[in-house]
């Protein structure tokens, strides 16, 4: 099925890929340079805010699940034998499909099958999530993303992930983390088939790599008996094709495209850099949830599906089948909970479904015994995790403000359900009090307050007043 979906609209997508760079057309280079000589890097992502803008479509949010769930994904076997992940999109009218690959070079590397390819997703690490999510924030600087290439050495890597604060590793072990870091989210390739949303037609991808290495430079620096020690490393790499289908400004206005930008704050990486190996299950909820909250943040989420995704299914199944497993996956849930508490995640139980019997301890539960029949209640309870307010206020004002400066232009509203958080931000670019915008609206003061803090919906017929009067000019 994958294979027959990619050929029935290769020549179209081929024919409007454009064509390859000079770099493209070499094997990938490794260069030896002196420490003097570092090439110019892409801007740094975090000089000015503790928050960046990032690519967040679909395809960027699977590939982030590759990298932290592995195997813990339903993979399977395509029609040519390869392993595959797929992900059904619009009630199956669409589809995207992922495969992994040990070649680093080729554009278009041969996909792998079997033990081959389990060996390969064995090796994922979840740091190197971070990594994936630093390379969608570099490619959402670029204008042409799938024509350019984004620059990037490990001085800044280092900065990205708080590595500098590391005392445990050496210069050299650093090097390597980095450099093993920045090759595997370049092993993951994807297909894509996206039916027609909106005024958006229909389109397909042609199966590419997510991220190419073009070139690694090495960089050595000699001591005065002429030994060269490496001291740093610059990688050159280059969004897949699927960029320019994603985060594409200009097919965006035309509505050819989509330009999907999501917010990536530094505390983020680090937290999943500090938390990823005693504290898995929490390292690959807060990746999951980093564009989950920036998708739908109203409704509330299952106890049971954020369990699959850090823990997985089988351990699900096993601890249904073992009471003392039972119990130790629910405190590991917990504890997992805290974690997310303490790093600056809202946590709002549903009380119908989730009350204070089932909380975690310092949440609401006091008892230490669990009620009878517990576990079965807790993977059908709901809840809220959202992202702390700072950083995603601080992300989208300035995106807004800056698209605002360069354009001269109101701010678009996206054809999806107004939330609290944007009507805030909103106003705040009108340069508004809440006052100013109730005499507008004719809402009352305390109603827009308690929208804009999440704790009322917005009607149909407010969010048609509200769209009105945001998107006038200024």
């Amino acid at each position: 099925m994958a294979r027959q979906k990619k050929n029935a609209k290769s020549k179209e997508t081929s024919a409007a890929a454009p064509q390859p760079s000079r770099t493209q057309k070499a094997k990938q280079k490794t260069k030896p340079t002196n420490a003097a000589e570092r090439p110019k890097t892409s801007p740094d992502l975090f000089s000015d805010h503790h928050t960046t803008r990032m690519a967040s479509a679909l395809p960027i949010w699977e590939a982030g699940n590759i990298l932290t769930q592995r195997k813990h994904l339903p993979w399977d076997n395509d029609p040519d034998g390869k392993l595959y992940y797929a992900r059904d999109i619009g009630d199956g009218q669409g589809a995207i499909h992922f495969w992994v690959t040990e070649n680093l070079e080729d554009e278009h590397p041969a996909t792998l099958a079997g033990a081959a390819a389990l060996a390969v997703i064995d090796t994922f690490d979840i740091r190197a999530a971070c990594m994936h999510l630093i390379y969608a924030a570099h490619a959402a600087q670029l204008e042409r993303p799938w024509e350019q290439e984004l620059i990037i050495d490990d001085r800044q890597i280092e900065a990205y992930l708080g590595l500098k604060k590391r005392t445990d590793k050496n210069r050299r072990e650093k090097l390597a983390l980095i450099e093993e870091l920045v090759k595997q989210p370049c092993k993951i390739t994807t297909f894509i088939s996206l039916p027609t949303q909106g005024r958006v037609k229909g389109f397909t991808v042609e199966e590419g790599r997510l991220w190419h290495i073009m070139g690694t430079r090495y960089h050595y620096q000699q001591d005065l008996f002429g030994n060269k020690e490496l001291t740093g490393m610059t990688f050159i790499v280059k969004p897949g094709l699927w960029a320019r289908y994603f985060l594409n400004e200009e097919g965006k206005r035309d509505r050819t495209a989509y330009h999907q930008l999501g917010n990536l704050p530094q505390t983020l990486l680090e937290s999943v850099m500090s938390l990823w190996q005693h504290r898995e299950g929490a390292a690959r909820l807060i990746v999951w949830l980093l564009f989950k909250a920036q998708f739908n943040r109203q409704d509330p989420l299952n106890v049971q599906t954020l369990m699959e995704v850090a823990y997985g299914n089988q351990k699900i199944q096993q601890a249904k089948q073992s009471s003392e497993f039972r119990k130790k996956l629910a405190s590991t849930w917990d504890e997992d909970l805290l974690t997310l508490h303490d790093r600056g995640w809202s946590i709002q139980f549903d009380l119908e479904t989730y009350p204070l019997e089932l909380q975690p301890p310092g949440f609401g539960r006091d008892e230490v015994q669990r009620p009878r029949g517990f576990f079965d209640r807790l993977l059908a309870a709901k809840l809220w995790i959202t992202p702390a307010e700072d950083w995603q206020t601080e992300a989208i004002s300035a995106a807004k403000l800056e698209e605002r400066e360069e354009s001269g232009s109101t701010i678009v509203i996206e054809d999806q359900r107004l939330t609290g958080q944007q009507v805030k931000l909103l106003r705040q670019a009108k340069k508004w009090s809440q006052r100013k915008l109730s005499q507008l609206s004719g809402m009352s003061q305390g109603l827009i307050s308690l929208i804009e803090n999440e704790e009322r919906s917005i009607s149909p017929e407010n969010e048609q007043v509200l769209r009105q009067l945001f998107e006038q000019e200024m």
